[in-house]
């Protein structure tokens, strides 16, 4: 809320009663008010669209200095200022509003004023949110974010690296591995055929192939597997 907001709506809040209606040459508080509130909001819009005039002359220095441009400019200027102008009165009306609300009903001014005081406050922070990041926040945030992106692609670029040397080293001797498989499973095919070959012998002459073969002990279960699986596969 502005000096002159406060002042015209304690002003104006301050008085319980109005004017007598008898006497009509004499300005009531209302009147008093809005003459005094219009002055205020002409000479504060002058003084905005002054410094914002300016500025935008400033700005507009290294600009490309012809007639056209000069008259863009003039217009683009006049144009600010009276949407300014415009603005001010319009929140001149509804203070006005608020004062005459609460000159017709004292009772309320007070509420009328704590309604106006925190609508300012929301105004007030929804123009600050506005403003957006300051130039030394944007800056820093543009500069992170780089860095992010840099960290992001090479965090990429290594996730696709280590793919490839996982399948790269998954893969690397299981050729080897399964041709020494095969070699195994047709050695042990063999011994199995051997062992049964010679079982009627070894039983005769009262020998254990397992005493004879410690490996035997641990190979029996998948010796005993292939002999069944050999051996339904004849009958078949």
């Amino acid at each position: 809320m502005s000096a002159s907001e406060a002042f015209t709506e304690s002003s104006l809040f301050a008085h319980s009663s109005r004017e007598p209606a008898s006497n009509p040459t004499a300005p009531t508080v209302v009147e008093r008010a809005a003459r005094t509130a219009v002055a205020t909001a002409v000479s504060a819009s002058e003084a905005i669209s002054g410094s914002s005039d300016a500025a935008d002359l400033e700005a507009s220095g290294n600009a490309i200095d012809t007639p056209v441009a000069r008259e863009a400019i003039a217009r683009e200027d006049e144009r600010k200022r009276l949407a300014e102008q415009l603005d001010a009165l319009k929140r001149k009306e509804f203070e006005l509003r608020r004062a005459l609300a609460a000159a017709d009903h004292p009772e309320a001014a007070e509420a009328i004023r704590m309604i106006g005081g925190s609508a300012f406050s929301v105004s007030r922070a929804e123009a600050k949110l506005a403003q957006g990041f300051p130039k030394s926040e944007a800056r820093r945030r543009e500069v992170i974010e780089k860095k992010l992106g840099t960290l992001r692609d090479k965090r990429a670029d290594l996730d696709s690296q280590i793919g490839a040397l996982e399948v790269e080293l998954g893969g690397l001797g299981a050729d080897r591995i399964a041709v020494f498989e095969n070699e195994r499973q047709a050695a042990l095919e063999q011994l199995m055929i051997v062992l049964a070959t010679h079982d009627a012998a070894l039983s005769a002459a009262k020998l254990d192939p397992r005493r004879l073969v410690p490996e035997l002990e641990g190979w029996m279960p998948e010796l005993e597997a292939l002999a069944k699986k050999m051996s339904a596969k004849a009958s078949a």
